[in-house]
């Protein structure tokens, strides 16, 4: 009895170290965003900014800034779910004022195990993720 209980025991440990280092293996990045870039629209700074703001903006830009009109954003995270981090990576693509994208993975080993894809698009709300789907 005394011998299983050990083999039990050993057994769990190797189980909760394997799972250990599967959670210190950092998922890859999503492969770069390649836009389509066109012409930029520029506006002038607006008077009415704070002064700090107004220095950062010419320092930076000179007396005209760009109009952001979409961003696509990347990058790795860590996910805490019941108090476990999982490695994730996500993507969110946002259309300023109208619409988005959010898609993250958690990860084990590097592969995903928990995705969640949620957007806003033409007024219709929409998420996808482990438990079901959630529509408006």
């Amino acid at each position: 009895m005394f011998k299983f209980l050990a083999v039990v025991i050993v057994l769990l440990l190797l189980i909760l170290a394997l799972l250990w280092v599967g959670l210190q293996i950092k998922p890859k990045p999503f492969p770069p965003f390649e836009p389509k870039v066109g012409s930029f629209e520029f506006i002038r700074i607006p008077a009415n900014i704070p002064s700090p703001v107004h220095r950062y903006y010419t320092e930076i830009y000179g007396v005209e800034v760009p109009v952001i009109q979409s961003a696509v954003i990347s990058g790795l995270a860590e996910l805490r779910i019941n108090g476990i981090k999982f490695p994730a990576r996500f993507r969110f693509a946002h259309i300023a004022g109208q619409d988005y994208r959010h898609y993250i993975e958690a990860t084990l080993f590097g592969f995903p195990i928990l995705k969640v894809n949620e957007s806003y698009l033409d007024g219709n709300a929409r998420m996808e993720n482990p438990m079901g789907i959630i529509e408006n």
